[in-house]
């Protein structure tokens, strides 16, 4: 009897054991695809790049200027046309016919030039934060006002690159592609509904880094800009300036269009010509004056510094729009 009593508890005793090894073996294995999964997510739009696709690629470079500011139309337009090329004007289609911003005439123009006018949504709101219903106004309403105006709109930006499933989803009923930000260019295997790009201001030589890494990789990188401006030290300020108003500097020659001043500072929009120190801007209609101490930044020159940089090391690296980009990657 005791004998058997022994065997019997022996028996539970291996069976307790066999069945906790069995809970621990299946928890690890939920923890496995758990955290499997959770690299997934959080590592969305990161890609093992694929050696014959690298072979076959080609550099490519985008300018997207976000928002329709009319500096799309007043600078940009004729700094790239001058040089023989295109960029993209993303539009938020209740600022058309605003202050500041372009008009349908002006986006048309663009057009015909060889801009792509891209879609920004209705109204610039934080998609995310939006119901289904909403966002899917936003993007086909910004789709219907555009091609009312004789705009062919076949790509989206989405406001501040915000984006999640949900937005992916419903952009991708009504346009071929989206562009979002994660400041990185886009890889060989292209998520076309968050399309990688690079907020770029000022930094010139930031970002000649990104083009030459852009280029000895072969991938298509993507800047996106907003308003073209330019600020200066001024000295001597006599009078007050117009919101608005032309500006001459002389003698110079450069032309620019008032935004707003200090003492120590002033904002402009650089129409034409570059602005030099001991220069002196006189305003068109008030009469004011003042000069010219230090340029603090002119996107003007950036703009066209970064074309020509790309012009004379890197002449095979074409500057394309969204959508001949996407044409060229001869993936869709």
């Amino acid at each position: 009897m005791v004998i058997c009593h022994g065997d019997a508890l022996k028996g539970v005793r291996q069976f307790r054991i066999k069945r906790r090894d069995c809970l621990v073996s299946f928890a690890m294995t939920i923890l496995v695809v758990a955290f499997g999964l959770f690299l997934l997510s959080s590592c969305r739009g990161v890609y093992k790049e694929n050696p014959a696709l690298a072979n076959n690629a080609k550099p490519l470079f985008t300018f997207v200027f976000d928002d329709g500011n009319e500096t799309d139309y007043l600078v940009a337009k004729d700094i790239f046309k001058t040089r023989g090329e295109v960029a993209c004007s993303a539009v938020v289609t209740d600022w058309i016919n605003t202050e500041n911003y372009l008009t349908g005439s002006q986006i048309l123009e663009l057009q015909n030039d060889g801009w792509e006018i891209l879609s920004h949504t209705k109204s610039h709101p934080n998609l995310r934060e939006l119901s289904g219903d909403r966002i899917e106004n936003e993007m086909l309403q910004s789709k219907a006002t555009l091609e009312k105006l004789g705009i062919k709109v076949k790509n989206l930006v989405y406001p501040f690159n915000m984006n999640n499933d949900l937005v992916r989803n419903i952009a991708a009923k009504y346009y071929r592609s989206a562009r979002g930000g994660r400041s990185m260019p886009n890889p060989y295997v292209i998520d076309r509904y968050e399309l990688k790009s690079y907020s770029v201001k000022h930094n010139v030589d930031k970002m000649k880094a990104y083009i030459d890494k852009a280029y000895s990789e072969k991938k298509w990188l993507i800047f996106h800009h907003h308003g073209i401006e330019g600020k200066i030290k001024i000295s001597n300020k006599k009078g007050a300036f117009i919101p608005g108003e032309i500006l001459n500097i002389t003698p110079s020659g450069a032309k620019a269009g008032y935004i707003k001043d200090n003492d120590s500072s002033m904002l402009f929009v650089p129409l034409s010509g570059t602005p030099r120190v001991n220069d002196t801007i006189i305003g068109q209609s008030s009469g004011a004056a003042c000069n010219l101490s230090k340029v603090l930044y002119n996107e003007r020159e950036n703009i066209i510094e970064i074309i020509e940089y790309i012009h004379n090391k890197y002449p095979d690296m074409h500057i394309v729009t969204i959508d001949e980009g996407l044409n060229r990657t001869g993936l869709f």
